[in-house]
């Protein structure tokens, strides 16, 4: 049933069922993207909230000022933490966490055979980190569970994938094929909304014992070397400002000299590590607050395009209804009878829009999801605040797009109104006009950022780096992640790799195979070098990549000067070094052959790695495109190898990868294989950055069928208003051609007007955006062609059909009331 005061409004939008079925679709469109919109900025505004007591926790960030300027690091060194709790009495609780990656092995008690699996989620932490953040026990004793070497914590889901329906409390994994870990605990998995996730939690200590005793002892004691994170929870009367002073006097106390010179700590909040710490190095997100600040506008921007043209629409229907509004006044109906019953209907309408909008969102979720890596479902709309918020938005909405279509009818001269015309119908609608014109300065300013994003994606995609990133298999030595703790090639694992590289040779669709510390876009560590010239003292830091004599050839890198490594030399690998141009300029020895033969030492000039500079590479883009080059050194140090670079030829891939696969099992059967592509790895860099110019593109697109569903009302709008005329026109001899031209004018010069706004201001936002990456593409006059004419295509095809509809009209039904 219908309640009665809504009939009107019924009868209202059955009399004109295309014009009531494109505000109710425009409307809800406009609603539909708000929603979404306010879903993912909700979500990510939650992230870490249900932890207790977040107010109080931090964490310490580690601050570097050397050669390459300051940077924050997530990550502090292991001895920083020692007696921090004793020394400053505001710190209730810390732990320490340290991500590693590794093979993990499990008695599968169903077949009797074994679960192995290589596992990226792996903790070492402190038995307080429980106390820090809030982890949920199903078993064990959060109090103890991690007090311990060799015991372990973990996620019931990590239980059920090791070990079944069994219970695992006190089974035993094997860690690394060596360690036996005890589980001591089984925690709830932390919330999707959480940075801080793991499926392992290992006792800190259990660092100690996996690690080579020598490795051991200068993790547990060097100052340099920064492979945890610290996190602390304050006392409720605890002061932040006075802590992060206690910190930073332990750290001056107790640091190296180096440290004293070089290093300070900062403490961030919990709150804030998702939103604002993007540029801290290791930090959890790399989500950034300034993008919920361009979502929260877009959704506004469209919020208010679909209400211009709810208004646009609903004036143009008012025509229509003039005489009837003139003999309502004639009866006496007061004005406020009359702005009730517009009202009235608009809260109909967008109600029903309102409802269309919700059944929009739930089922445009999935592409919200997969734009942005979320787990988004309809239970998210449930939300209290979010139902606020919708709620808020129905009613503004309504607000809007109700008052001022009822206030402009209750303007119209009675007497006219009785004749039904409007006004003087060479009266320019400014307000219309303003609302438009609004309209596709929003549309040309999202079409042109469109553009000028997914042009700055595929310069970043496709522009050459400096070596061979196409068809270029990794393969992991000891398994996808970071370092994993007590591994390292040794001579037995470098004779295996050896024989790993003669047997992958022989297949014909392998073209060369290398192994490398690292590969280009994951990062390189920074280690202290002391150039010719140079001593300890100037703190000087460098990315080290270490790799094996036939690198440079596999990956296709350039030497401009001295030659590359070679077995044949014999000592290559104790005292040789390739440094990039980069280096050569910020060592000040201006050319690349006044390189060759300079002595230099990587670490310090007492006990560091010394040798001589052999070549000159030339630079490559080892970093994202988002940072400038660096100085770059290069040796050849097996011990650090942590990855296979296996270039394969683009035909029979899968074959290829399955010759890989069987070849790596034979010889490496107690590691689990694992691979990737260069080229997606790096890419991979800019997944956020590609989400965003998606997310970007679909609203563009949005934007501008609303803009010109705002052109369609405008253009009927004015169609009625000048029909008369239009029907003189036609009687005095004026042909279509010249009517649509009469009526398409003045549209053209509202493009044009948004043109000439839209453009500049795209400029400098776009310019803006550039700025982050140190490579980006140069933006020209075509980058801010492409909205207006997009516009103005658009808007000849949406203006001329309702003018090619207004100029075929008879004239005879025009005029017949004259």
């Amino acid at each position: 049933m219908i309640p009665a005061f809504f009939k009107p409004a019924v009868r209202n939008l059955l009399r004109d069922k295309t014009n009531a079925l494109i505000s109710i679709i425009g409307l809800a469109a406009g609603m539909a993207c708000c929603m979404l919109i306010g879903i993912n900025i909700h979500d990510e505004l939650s992230y870490n909230r249900f932890n207790n007591g977040i107010n109080e926790i931090y964490r310490v960030n580690w601050i570097t000022k050397d050669n390459s300027g300051i940077s924050a690091g997530a990550s502090t060194p292991v001895p920083f933490s020692q007696n921090l709790q004793a020394k400053i009495p505001d710190i209730e609780k810390l732990a320490r966490i340290y991500q590693r990656s590794g093979e993990m092995e499990s008695e599968d008690p169903v077949g009797g055979g074994k679960e192995r699996f290589q596992e990226q989620g792996i903790y070492f932490a402190d038995n307080d980190i429980s106390n820090v953040f809030s982890i949920h026990f199903q078993e064990g004793d959060s109090n103890t569970a991690l007090t311990y070497p060799n015991t372990v914590v973990i996620t019931e889901e990590t239980g059920h994938k090791y070990f079944g329906t069994d219970n695992p409390l006190g089974k035993t994994l094997l860690y690394e094929n060596k360690w036996p870990l005890k589980i001591t605990g089984v925690v709830e998995k932390m919330p999707l909304n959480s940075d801080i996730k793991f499926d392992f939690l290992i006792s800190f200590e259990t660092v100690f014992s996996v690690e080579t005793p020598a490795f051991a002892e200068f993790v547990r004691n060097d100052w340099t070397f920064t492979p945890c994170e610290t996190w602390i929870r304050l006392r409720p009367s605890g002061n932040v400002e006075k802590t992060a002073q206690a910190l930073n006097r332990h750290l001056q106390e107790n640091g190296s000299v180096r440290n004293h010179e070089m290093n300070t700590v900062r403490l961030q909040s919990l709150n804030d590590i998702h939103l604002r710490a993007s540029s801290v190095i290791g930090n959890e997100s790399s989500s950034d607050i300034s993008y919920l600040y361009i979502f929260a506008g877009i959704a506004l921007l469209i919020l208010l395009i679909a209400n211009i043209n709810f208004i646009n629409l609903s004036i143009a229907q008012s025509i229509g209804k003039i005489k009837e509004v003139g003999i309502r006044k004639i009866l006496g109906a007061e004005k406020k009878q009359i702005v009730a019953g517009f009202i009235n209907t608009t809260l109909f309408t967008s109600f029903i829009a309102f409802l269309i909008a919700l059944v929009l969102t739930g089922l445009t979720l999935p592409v919200l999801n997969q734009l942005t890596g979320k787990q988004l479902g309809w239970i998210s709309l449930l939300n209290i605040r979010l139902l606020i918020l919708f709620t808020v938005v129905f009613f503004t909405t309504s607000l809007l797009a109700g008052l001022y279509p009822a206030f402009f009818i209750i303007r119209f001269n009675t007497v006219l109104a009785l004749k039904g015309r409007s006004g003087d119908p060479k009266k320019k609608n400014r307000i219309q006009k303003i609302l438009l014109t609004t309209q596709f300065v929003v549309s040309i300013l999202l079409i042109t950022a469109t553009g000028i994003i997914f042009q700055q994606l595929q310069f970043l995609r496709n522009k050459p780096l400096g070596f061979q990133k196409q068809q270029m298999l990794v393969v992991p030595i000891f398994g996808t992640g970071a370092f994993s703790f007590g591994q390292k090639v040794d001579s037995s694992v470098r004779r295996r790799m050896n024989v790993f590289y003669d047997a992958l040779h022989s297949y014909t669709k392998i073209n060369a195979v290398t192994a490398s510390s690292e590969m280009p876009g994951q990062g390189f560590i920074r280690g202290l070098i002391v150039p010719q010239g140079r001593s300890d003292q100037d703190n000087l830091f460098a990315p080290w990549l270490s790799v094996d004599y036939n690198f440079i050839r596999t990956m296709k890198m350039e030497i401009v000067s001295g030659r590359d490594f070679s077995k044949t030399m014999g000592k290559d690998f104790l005292n040789a070094f390739i440094i990039n141009e980069s280096a050569v300029r910020s060592f000040g020895w201006q050319k690349s052959e006044n390189a060759i033969g300079k002595t230099f030492v990587r670490g310090k000039l007492s006990d560091g790695k010394k040798g001589q500079i052999i070549g000159v590479v030339k630079d490559f883009n080892f970093n994202a495109l988002n940072n400038p080059m660096e100085p770059l050194v290069m040796d050849v140090n097996p011990p650090r190898f942590t990855e296979f670079a296996i270039s394969i030829h683009p035909d029979h891939v899968p074959e290829t990868i399955s010759q890989v696969k069987k070849t790596w099992e034979k010889i490496f059967p107690e590691r689990v294989f694992e691979y990737s592509f260069l080229e997606n790895d790096i890419n991979a860099q800019y997944k956020d950055k590609e989400n965003f110019s998606r997310i970007i593109e679909w609203f563009a697109g949005i934007a501008i069928l609303l803009s010109c569903s705002g052109l369609f009302s405008l253009a009927l709008f004015m169609a009625l208003k000048r029909a008369r005329e239009i029907g003189i026109r036609k009687v005095l001899g004026a042909g279509v051609i010249r009517i649509l031209r009469l009526l398409s004018a003045d549209f053209i010069k509202i493009v044009l007007l948004a043109s000439a706004i839209a453009s500049p201001v795209a400029w400098y936002l776009m310019s803006n955006w550039l700025e982050q990456f140190a490579y980006h593409i140069q933006m020209t006059w075509i980058f801010f062609l492409a909205g207006p004419v997009i516009a103005l295509l658009l808007s000849f095809i949406t203006v001329g059909y309702q003018s090619l509809l207004a100029a075929l009209v008879n004239p005879v039904k025009t005029l017949r009331s004259e």
